[in-house]
């Protein structure tokens, strides 16, 4: 993946994320600034997601800790082999929000 794909696909996950959120009916907010995007939850806890280009990472960042994930196949994963949307859906759980992302 050159950097370019890179970040394509990082916005598009963005873009997914939002738009899942907002068809659920999710009280939070999203915001993009540069490399990173905030869901930020009614009680001001927040998700943060954002790009490493150098490393061609996405990390993420919430209540349950800190993830990197890098691009493999098509999906990303940790070094654990935990896709990062399975951890984006327990960090929302964590604070508060049940959802899926399909």
């Amino acid at each position: 993946m050159n950097i370019s794909e890179f970040h394509q696909n990082i916005e598009q996950i963005w873009d997914h994320i939002e738009a899942s959120l907002e068809e659920q009916d999710c009280d939070v907010d999203c915001e993009r600034q540069g490399s990173v995007f905030s869901i930020t939850f009614s009680d001001r806890s927040q998700i943060v997601i954002n790009k490493q280009e150098p490393l061609l990472e996405l990390w993420l960042a919430s209540r349950l800790g800190g993830f990197h994930f890098a691009c493999k196949e098509r999906d990303w994963v940790n070094a654990e082999g935990k896709r990062f949307w399975d951890c984006l859906i327990e960090a929302c759980a964590a604070h508060g929000e049940k959802v899926v992302f399909a």
